[in-house]
């Protein structure tokens, strides 16, 4: 829905990518030294890790901060209410050091968050085994290794378990195969391990960010320069092609909201066993659709497949919400090809250019993305604004240029819409069409892979067939 448009180099990786309600944090009462409770993070030295060990040592807790180097060591040490663990969780010996460490100095141990990770990109059918190793050691094997070690304490204190997982636990999509393996493997070791520890009386959680600020993906593109990567002899071209701008992902926001989070897990007195956190209604409503989608996937000519009213009054008991009607929107209307429910929303006095909320698409730009060539004429019949933009600067124009659907590129030139509007990349709606297909086919993977939750199929013979003759057209 949000779509950009960008040149012939990608200028932004999509990351796979319950509607989350606003969390309320108070901070917590400092406690009295002889009764502080004590948490041991992983991979403290940059990112979620830091600011959880920022937030959690402001807030009545001691933090056994976990890191590699001796420059971030020495940094965490300056912190108050913070000592440092040298502590790679793909060594035992260290991890064993570090159960022995936090044993000896008697505050027990109350709370364990497993987050250190890494991420690797490629296509699958190409990437070598020795990256998958490498992922899975750290992000998968790391938690499961970490918790085991420190099981005793946590048990001994019916403390809590949070381990960092991702959206791309729920989601996964092109060249984000390796480390979608690992976060889903993550959310099964979360379900497992409560299950495990609930006889114990320790809480086990799992965190899921969006796109928040890290140093996670200049870490990746510094791995693959020193590992020499290049696209040659790749289908796909050359990964570090689709990772543009800033590496160090200062374009997002803080990660406090995942710390504030990490927050309410250890001090909720009902802590919940999954805390989606992310920076925009986009970001969770892809990564809602995309459960939705593999719950229909599943249950889909099964021998005991069950019908919509029994799924949404499972999904009501799920709830704990009576059953309620709601009405679809235009926009929902739109993208389910439902003609006859845009019509009669339009004549309802449904306004023809809000904004849905993700991305502040109109509905002719949702339809223009979608191919509804009727619904693109109706809207214009009742009088859409044609030149409107969404967050990115896009058009239904651009749109409908970049989905190669030709017939309504034709209706919306001859309703006035202005060929030369560029987006937020700098693109118009020529630019979009004039390179050779296969310079994009790896940014269509991707746009294609984050509106299939929307039930958006790319066709792209089609999409290639067309394109040329959609850039005579904009001429």
């Amino acid at each position: 829905m949000a779509l950009r448009i960008l040149s012939s180099t990608t200028r932004t990786l999509l990351v796979p990518l319950v509607a989350i309600a606003s969390l309320t944090f108070s901070p917590v009462s400092a406690q009295e030294p002889e009764t502080q409770r004590a948490v041991l993070i992983t991979g403290t030295s940059t990112g979620i890790g830091l600011r959880m060990t920022e937030v959690l040592s402001q807030n009545g807790f001691f933090v056994y901060a976990g890191a590699r180097r001796a420059a971030d060591l020495a940094r965490l040490d300056a912190m108050e209410n913070v000592k440092s663990v040298r502590l790679d969780v793909t060594i035992q010996s260290e991890i064993d050091a570090a159960v022995e460490l936090v044993r000896a100095e008697g505050r027990g141990l109350y709370g364990l968050i497993n987050n250190a990770g890494v991420a690797v990109m490629g296509p699958l059918i190409e990437q070598p085994e020795e990256e998958l190793e490498f992922i899975i050691d750290i992000n998968l094997l790391g938690p499961y290794r970490v918790t085991k070690a420190f099981a005793d304490l946590l048990i001994e204190s019916e403390g809590r378990v949070l381990t960092v997982s991702s959206i791309a636990g729920i989601l996964s999509g092109p060249f984000i195969g390796a480390y979608s393996m690992t976060k889903h493997g993550v959310e099964a070791f979360t379900d497992a391990l409560a299950a495990e520890l609930a006889r114990f009386n320790v809480a086990v959680a799992a965190v899921e960010p969006g796109n928040y600020k890290s140093q996670i993906t200049a870490s990746m593109v510094r791995r693959m320069r020193e590992a020499g990567h290049s696209g040659e002899g790749s289908r796909y071209g050359s990964m570090l092609d689709l990772v543009t701008g800033p590496l160090d992902r200062s374009q997002y926001e803080e990660p406090t909201d995942v710390a504030l989070a990490a927050l309410d897990f250890l001090t909720s007195a009902s802590p919940k066993r999954r805390y989606m956190v992310v920076p925009n209604r986009m970001e969770a409503e892809i990564t809602i659709r995309g459960a939705l989608l593999q719950l229909v996937q599943l249950n889909q000519d099964q021998p005991y497949a069950f019908t919509r009213d029994e799924l949404v009054q499972m999904l009501d008991e799920a709830l704990g919400a009576p059953a309620g009607e709601g009405e679809a929107g235009l926009h929902e209307a739109i993208m389910q090809g439902d003609l006859q429910a845009v019509r009669a929303l339009i004549e309802a006095g449904a306004d023809v250019n809000a904004r849905e909320g993700m991305g502040g698409s109109s509905p002719l730009i949702t339809a223009a993305t979608f191919g509804e060539t009727q619904a693109v004429s109706t809207l214009i019949e009742a009088g859409a604004a044609i030149n409107q933009q969404n967050n990115e600067g896009s058009t239904a124009l651009l749109a409908a240029a970049f989905m190669a659907h030709a017939d309504i590129v034709e209706l919306l030139l001859a309703a006035g819409a202005d060929k030369s509007i560029r987006n937020a990349g700098g693109v118009t709606a020529l630019d979009v069409v004039a390179p050779p297909f296969e310079e994009l086919r790896n940014l269509y993977d991707l746009v294609g892979a984050a509106l299939a939750p929307y039930g958006l199929e790319l066709d792209y013979e089609r999409i290639e067939a067309t394109r040329p003759r959609i850039a005579e057209m904009l001429r």
